[in-house]
């Protein structure tokens, strides 16, 4: 480092890394937003004219947030919008006599009429809430077993052509696992990371009608009921997580082959634990440790075989990879995008920013790369000592406002070379 170097503080990529994860994550008032409408579904469910009121247990049924965003791992979805998809679990005692597709069609008559809602959609597994720029995915959970272990019971799989049939499952659980393996002695990048939420954070989830608006008068009940989405998860392992997430959902956008799912992600990120180097280095190894993973399964015959920590009985790959000769290419296309997202930090980890900024557009998508440079102008525009980032013509290049007026030439900065060194440990 040298007194150029508008870095001396903190690594580069580092620092892009965080920008992008607050670019495409909730901000704190989509969670509230997205609280509301939990609470919102509760009260649809509850009314009278819902098919499902009956069955509903006070004090025993719950509904509650599970997937990302329970694990505090939700991401904007796509390129060309800012959707982002959320997940509710509805508790019921199912009556013995109802078949396997019973479950979701009175779910799907007992949503109809929800405030705010522009579509609703019956899939496979659950029943999708559309809202502008957002997706309450809603399923069913039958706890009339009462299983031994806290909330698990079985989801219903409904699909319009083929067999339904129960899966066992303990979202709650999972989510529990998730939330006390990551984040142990991470207050400095909590306190570092809302620096950056607070530069590039966006609001993106519309409140559309007055009766859905941030605060729901809540019924009586409802008040001993803990919060229905967690509180957010601050730490390294679960923004890499967020960043694998964009990655891969950009990657796949064009391939035949079906996307792991985000839970098995969410397994492999608490698998791998907190990696003290960085926040370029944890995404580094999730990606490059689960690449190898996906290496060994297609080299021995096998395949992933994920079981929640929480609930053995619930498989939570169970649909991916595919069966036979499909789910191998299932394994290696994943494989192939995992390794080539690890090339491509290797090329960053020692590279200047007009060639990283183009590798983030490419990673993460252009708009949000262009998005993240501008806060990053802004960042060092503000400083005391503001020093020149960089200035390429035909690049992905940014430019403070102090160096707008420069002649287009190229100019360098400093190139960091503290993650190669880091990176290149890893391999071993």
């Amino acid at each position: 480092m040298n007194n150029l170097d508008p870095f001396q503080q903190t690594n580069t990529l580092d620092e892009v890394l965080l920008d992008i994860a607050a670019l495409i994550e909730l901000s704190p008032r989509d969670r509230r937003v997205a609280e509301n409408r939990y609470r919102l579904l509760k009260q649809h469910v509850e009314r009278k004219a819902s098919p499902l009121a009956p069955y509903l247990v006070d004090g025993v049924s719950l509904i509650y947030a599970q997937g990302s965003i329970a694990t505090s791992t939700t991401i904007v979805s796509g390129t060309d919008d800012d959707r982002f998809d959320v997940d509710a679990i509805i508790e019921i005692d199912v009556p013995a006599h109802w078949n396997n597709d019973q479950a979701l069609d009175l779910l799907e008559e007992s949503l109809q009429g929800f405030p705010g809602v522009e579509n609703i959609e019956r899939c496979t597994r659950c029943v999708q809430l559309q809202f502008p720029f957002m997706h309450m995915d809603v399923a069913i959970m039958d706890r009339r077993a009462r299983i031994a272990v806290e909330r698990a019971g079985d989801i219903f799989h409904s699909p319009d052509t083929g067999e339904s049939k129960r899966v066992p499952s303990n979202p709650w659980g999972f989510t529990a696992w998730f939330r006390g393996k990551v984040g142990v002695g991470q207050e400095s990048f909590a306190e570092v990371l809302s620096l950056h939420r607070a530069a590039a954070g966006r609001d993106r989830l519309s409140v559309l009608d007055e009766n859905e608006g941030l605060v729901i008068a809540a019924e009586a009940q409802q008040v001993d009921l803990p919060p229905m989405i967690p509180s957010a998860v601050d730490t390294q392992e679960a923004v890499a997580l967020k960043l694998l997430k964009r990655f891969l959902n950009l990657r796949y956008e064009d391939l035949p082959e079906k996307r792991p799912p985000s839970i098995y992600l969410t397994k492999r990120a608490g698998d791998v634990g907190y990696v003290r180097q960085g926040l370029t280095t944890q995404l580094y190894a999730l990606a490059d440790s689960t690449a190898k993973i996906m290496r060994n399964h297609i080299a021995s015959g096998t395949r992933p075989h994920e079981l929640n920590p929480s609930y053995h009985p619930d498989l939570i790959n169970d649909r991916w990879p595919a069966a036979g000769t499909v789910g191998v290419k299932d394994m290696k296309v994943f494989a192939e995008q995992l390794e080539y997202l690890t090339a491509r930090l290797g090329e960053m980890a020692n590279a200047r920013l007009d060639v990283m900024a183009k590798v983030i557009d490419e990673l993460f998508g252009e708009r949000v790369g262009k998005e993240q440079r501008a806060v990053m102008v802004a960042r060092y525009d503000r400083r005391r000592e503001p020093n020149r980032l960089f200035a390429a013509p035909r690049s992905g290049a940014i430019a403070a406002p102090a160096i707008v007026a420069a002649p287009q030439t190229y100019h360098e900065v400093p190139i960091h070379n503290f993650h190669s060194m880091i990176l290149s440990r890893w391999r071993k």
